[in-house]
């Protein structure tokens, strides 16, 4: 999905605000959309320099207020931890133009930590994408087609779903969004589940071929097609159509023997796959193909496999 270029808020002035993977990914974007990135900032000079010849734009600079003050959109894509004390830097040293949108990219949080900006009349947004963004490059490649959380201060939402567009993103609309904490950390732990956790599940996947003396890396290339058939399964079949294996259908006598010979060859899988094993017990009841009585019997091995 190629970004958007048409849109007269394409003509305004953006500044990055720690211009890393995420940062110069969107400043890569945003500049090939229209947006005039003007200033690109960096712990170190040469970091801001090299980060502005990946943008293809803006003056690389180390001085944050004296960056966000050239701009109308301010991003702020620093590390989750450091955006609230960078924004407040910015306040302090007078960075921020009235009216001007200050979003910064974190889904575990919300508006909250732009407060300074808000109180130095700005309008704060954040768009978060859902997307691995292990570097500059996958980010550009990425993030066009990817979902984004859109929350924005009154008057400032459609400047933000203009960032998304211009991003080649869509905006995932949220009806049971309060503004609170527990709402960013309910979606974020959501987007952990299916980016962190899928990495953990592919280990845990590996250990079983590495149990056999299998090469962890020739482990991870023979599964890693049955994971992209099971992907576009989903894609096209949704959840549950897409499970199948001896749970959905019903082989309790497969499922014993995973157990049994887990636990005599490798034990320290045996409680994940218990955990796992029971977890997609109520999917293959909702798909209609495990019957009510496999499935109990399926929930007594697994509880075998509890420590």
């Amino acid at each position: 999905m190629t970004p958007r270029t048409a849109g007269p808020q394409q003509s305004l002035t953006v500044a990055i605000i720690g211009a890393g993977r995420l940062g110069g990914a969107f400043g890569r974007l945003l500049a090939r959309a229209g947006y005039r990135v003007v200033a690109v900032t960096g712990r170190t000079r040469r970091s801001a320099a090299g980060a502005a010849r990946f943008i293809g734009a803006g003056e690389p600079v180390t001085d944050v207020a004296a960056a966000a003050s050239r701009a109308a959109i301010v991003l702020i894509t620093t590390p989750d931890r450091e955006i609230r004390g960078v924004c407040e830097r910015i306040a302090r040293g007078g960075g921020f133009r009235r009216g001007a949108l200050v979003a910064h990219a974190s889904g575990a949080n919300g508006l909250d930590l732009l407060e300074a900006a808000r109180e130095g009349g700005a309008r704060r947004a954040v768009v978060h994408p859902l997307q691995s963004v292990p570097s500059r490059e996958r980010g550009v490649e990425n993030l066009p087609g990817s979902f984004f959380r859109v929350e924005a201060d009154s008057g400032a939402i459609r400047l933000a779903r203009g960032l998304v567009r211009a991003l080649g993103g869509r905006e995932l609309r949220l009806p049971g969004w309060t503004g609170d904490a527990a709402s960013a950390a309910i979606y974020h732990a959501g987007a952990v589940a299916a980016s962190n956790y899928l990495v953990t599940l592919l280990d845990f996947a590996a250990r079983h071929f590495e149990a056999l003396g299998v090469d962890r890396r020739q482990a991870l290339r023979a599964v890693l097609p049955l994971v992209r058939g099971t992907l576009a399964n989903v894609e096209r079949l949704g959840i549950p159509g897409a499970l199948t294996g001896p749970i959905a259908r019903g082989d309790t006598t497969t499922i014993a023997g995973h157990v049994e010979a887990l636990r005599v060859r490798a034990p320290a899988l045996l409680d994940f796959y218990g955990r796992l094993a029971g977890a997609t017990v109520p999917l293959a009841l909702a798909k209609g193909g495990l019957a009510p009585g496999a499935a109990e019997e399926i929930r007594r091995i697994v509880r075998q496999c509890r420590p």
